[in-house]
């Protein structure tokens, strides 16, 4: 799924309705969380959505021209650490947003 980035604020609002209502409950539980979370953490004032939207593309092309081993490789140490206990959960069991300290 190829997202579009120059929807209309409308637009955006009407697509994530869409994929929630797909979604079962704990996810979309999880999506609301989520949009709560990034309301009250919001970007700098000085980073522009065309900003934004051109550093996304950077990453795309890098991730597009990252060798398939080296990501997979990259997967396996973060699962290692998710698996080892390094790593503090966005959610708790009820799909609610865990602020950390």
């Amino acid at each position: 799924m190829e997202a579009k980035i120059r929807q209309t604020h409308a637009a955006l609002i009407k697509a994530i309705a869409d994929i929630a209502a797909t979604m079962p409950l704990a996810r979309t539980v999880q999506l609301y969380q989520f949009a709560l979370f990034l309301k009250t953490h919001p970007l700098p004032t000085e980073e522009t959505f065309e900003e934004i939207a051109a550093d996304e593309a950077i990453w795309d092309t890098q991730f597009a021209a990252t060798d398939d081993d080296r990501l997979a490789a990259l997967v396996a140490a973060v699962e290692a650490e998710i698996n080892e206990g390094k790593v503090l959960p966005m959610f708790d069991e009820h799909g609610e947003f865990i602020e950390h300290p």
